[in-house]
């Protein structure tokens, strides 16, 4: 396969062995010899930026393993490994698929190869994303963790009698991927640890991330995604590469693109800066600089720092990225590959290249070999690909990608120098991927990034430890607190009972780990709740601003508001919190504060605007189990809070007077509600009436004043309709589907103040005057809806109360 590193005998190209006098290989000294323990494994990975190695000689089909372990701890672990596996292991039938994992597929189930002729079922591990041991007569799969060898040919187990196989980054990898929503399944195990390479994480990072329970490193982040749309452009499978090039940008514009405020507002100063980088710097901003950010132009000082910090770790990354990445064309990447091959043992030094840009005479991008040497060749870089002059000839050759452009230069003399005496430029990429990739400093100087005073080196090694290269601000709790201390910090009205309930039920595998998750989902809380009530808007159109008192007294509205919100978290785990109810008025103006919390108790929530130009934003997605919402004059300007597409239990929706106007999408998913038992809509401009024949638990529904025309299609399959009330709209035709409902369902119909056309009232009369002697509908078209005879506040869920009430 393209791209892959030779995986047979290489002579040199790992490390040059140690040879004694008489041509054979030497046993390690006893400074360096491997004991015969079971604990002694052989790295899944390569380690994290090696030391580079001098390749004396490349010869595609011989090359020299060397391994970690000697044969008695080869024999040690096989002996272990066949132990564990005993009752997993099958004869391999025939007619088999293998898909790109070295998976087996046999009847839509998955087989590993862990020996010659010897497979294992696996299953996916929800867990750690690693696949598990398994036999179809299991129903909860109780194998081993199973990893692939070094050459991918043979499976074996993660841990088998204390014997650990792969090296702890691999682990610690698979721990940080499994956390960030991603598997290291879904990549080779070189492509994993490309990944942390090229985006300057190393074991001592990954560790510190997670015992700490940080953000994933976002240079690890977006690397990840690239690799991912690497993936996804090459299984497209379009042949020519400047297509893949171009539907890759594509891509990638697209997703750069669809960026918040907070990311456009850094982008006006740094318009180069990715999103990834951007919402990191966000996350980690004071309070204070966001408020910056928020009233005046430009950024704060201390932002601009942290972005040209991200612009120039990002640069760094991506040069090494594009060497592994066949649907990128980078510059950067061509350039650091042009260096690398000027270390390769056997290179011809005394030849000169160059990269120049568009022209003969352009910029010089890229040089290696002696300035004076009289063998010259130029490299043009035409968009992305290449074409060669040799000491001024005109190029022979038409556009070339770099590797193929270098080896149409070397000559058959040079080739054999450096091993490669059959093969073509997938060779020579295939050795440059095989090698160590450069430090990032030697990156840096290939790319003639300006040289950093000692003070700014500080800041980005800093940053890289303390939470911003990280991906986001770290929050230290007292880690020495005691556990039932740390509890009641998080929930302050918990019993004991509920205290001892927590710890027995939510702590026994990884208490650390747990807490330190919640204490920093309440200390985000805090955060996004603190800067909401800081960023008071300026007053409504005519107004021209706050004045002292008016601003502090919004200020204290929205003090009052946040704090009965985060007291609503807190409650969670209170003996009385499992049908939470929330209810407030509002009298602060704008938005209601958006948050990424999640409050999963709560099934009630009423909020009343007693103020114009109150939105409802992003509020209602923190809200997902809602039973019952009601909204009255909270606006919503910009449609239908998509986070009521995600309440699946909610049975009463009551928005009332919210300008809420539907969209097509808007009441295609209103109609999917199925769980709604109570519907009220008045006082909205809706324009597009909903489908309501989904909700066929539908008892009472409410759409009096919003506009529509038609009567809402659907309701003849509503059996359990006890209620439709569509006074005061623009309905002229009665339509069809009214006369649909049978006469003896009890349901009262109101449409009263609506121009129904004289057919309209005729067949209203005639469908009544033709009804069966148990019929029970009424319709009302021209009477009061109250009276004595049927009053609403009859319904128990109508929401429409006395005037004592």
């Amino acid at each position: 396969m393209v791209g892959k590193p030779p995986r047979k005998n290489v002579t040199g190209l790992w490390k040059k062995p140690d040879l004694g006098a008489d041509g054979r290989q030497r046993t390690p000294d006893s400074e360096t010899a491997i004991l015969p323990s079971p604990y002694v494994t052989e790295p899944r990975f390569p380690a994290i930026r090696p030391e580079p190695v001098v390749v004396e000689s490349f010869t595609a089909q011989q090359a020299i393993r060397v391994s970690l372990m000697n044969s008695i701890t080869d024999q040690v672990m096989h002996a272990a490994a066949e132990e564990v596996l005993s009752g997993f292991r099958i004869m391999a039938p025939g007619s088999m698929a293998l898909d790109s994992r070295g998976v087996w597929t046999f009847k839509r189930r998955n087989y590993v190869t862990v020996a010659d002729g010897q497979l294992v079922q696996v299953v996916t591990d929800p867990e750690s994303g690693l696949f598990r041991a398994t036999n179809s007569r299991e129903l909860n799969p109780s194998g081993p963790l199973l990893v692939p060898d070094d050459e991918g040919r043979f499976w074996h187990p993660l841990n088998s009698d204390g014997a650990t196989f792969p090296d702890s980054i691999s682990v610690q990898a698979a721990s940080l991927f499994r956390r960030m929503g991603r598997s290291v399944a879904q990549f080779p195990d070189a492509a994993v640890a490309r990944m942390l390479e090229v985006s300057g994480v190393n074991e001592s990072m990954l560790r510190d991330v997670l015992v700490h329970d940080r953000p994933a490193p976002f240079l690890l982040e977006d690397t990840i995604r690239r690799f991912e749309l690497d993936q996804k452009v090459q299984a497209e499978g379009r042949r020519l590469p400047h297509e893949n090039f171009a539907r890759f940008q594509e891509l990638e514009d697209a997703f750069e693109a669809a960026c918040d405020e907070n990311a456009l507002r850094m982008r006006r100063v740094f318009p180069d800066l990715p999103k990834t980088a951007a919402q990191a710097i966000w996350r980690n901003m004071s309070v204070a600089e966001r408020l910056h950010m928020h009233n005046h132009p430009g950024i704060p000082q201390t932002v601009a720092k942290e972005a040209l910090i991200a612009l120039r770790e990002t640069r760094i990354t991506r040069a090494g990225e594009g060497i592994y990445l066949n649907s990128v064309s980078n510059p950067d990447s061509d350039r650091l590959v042009l260096h690398m091959l000027a270390n390769l043992a056997g290179w011809p030094q005394q030849t000169r290249i160059e990269i120049r840009q568009r022209a003969m005479h352009g910029d010089i991008l890229s040089t290696i070999g002696d300035a004076l040497s009289p063998v010259r060749h130029i490299l043009i870089r035409q968009d992305t690909g290449y074409t060669v002059t040799d000491s001024g000839t005109p190029a022979l050759h038409g556009t070339q990608d770099l590797y193929s452009a270098i080896w149409s230069l070397l000559s058959p003399a040079q080739r054999q120098a450096l091993g490669m005496t059959e093969g073509d430029s997938l060779t020579l990429q295939e050795v440059i991927r095989a090698q160590p990739l450069p430090s990032r400093q030697r990156v840096s100087d290939v790319l003639r990034l300006p040289v950093l005073p000692p003070a700014a080196k500080a800041t980005i090694e800093q940053a890289r430890h303390t939470g911003f290269l990280r991906g986001g601000a770290d929050d230290h709790p007292n880690l020495k607190k005691p556990v039932e201390d740390r509890i009641r910090d998080l929930y302050p009205g918990i019993s004991n009972e509920d205290v001892s309930a927590f710890i027995r039920e939510r702590l026994q595998h990884d208490a650390s780990g747990v807490l330190k998750r919640l204490e920093k989902e309440l200390s985000t809380l805090r955060r996004e709740l603190q800067v909401w009530r800081e960023e008071v808007p300026l007053p409504p159109a005519g107004e021209i601003g706050w004045s002292v008192d008016a601003l502090a007294e919004q200020r204290q509205l929205r003090q009052r508001f946040s704090e009965n919100v985060q007291a609503l978290w807190q409650q969670k785990l209170t003996a009385d919190a499992g049908d939470e109810s929330f209810s407030s008025f509002i009298d602060f103006i704008a938005e209601l504060p958006p948050m990424s919390a999640r409050f999963e108790h709560v099934t009630e929530l009423v909020l009343e605007a007693r103020t114009s130009g109150v939105k409802v934003g992003r509020f209602l997605d923190s809200f997902p189990n809602l039973s019952y919402l009601v909204l009255e004059k909270v606006r919503m300007d910009d449609g239908f809070a998509p986070g009521i597409f995600q309440m699946r239990g909610l049975q009463h929706l009551i928005l009332k007077d919210c300008s809420l106007r539907l969209s097509e999408a808007d009441a295609e998913g209103l109609s999917r509600i199925e769980t709604l038992t109570l519907l009220r809509l008045e006082g909205n401009p809706l324009g597009v009436a909903p489908h309501v024949g989904f909700m066929r638990q539908m008892k009472e529904l409410y759409l009096g004043n919003t506009g529509l025309n038609q009567i809402p299609s659907g309701v003849e399959q509503l059996a359990q309709l006890k209620l439709l009330d569509l006074h005061n709209n623009d309905i002229v035709d009665a339509g069809i589907d009214l006369f649909e409902i049978p006469d003896t369902q009890d349901v009262y119909v109101n449409l009263i103040d609506n121009p129904l056309s004289e057919a309209a009232l005729w067949r209203i009369n005639d469908y009544l005057q033709k009804a069966s002697m148990d019929s029970q509908i009424i319709i009302r078209t021209r009477q009061q809806v109250v009276d004595d005879d049927f009053d609403l506040s009859d319904f128990s869920d109508s929401g429409v109360g006395s005037e004592s009430d």
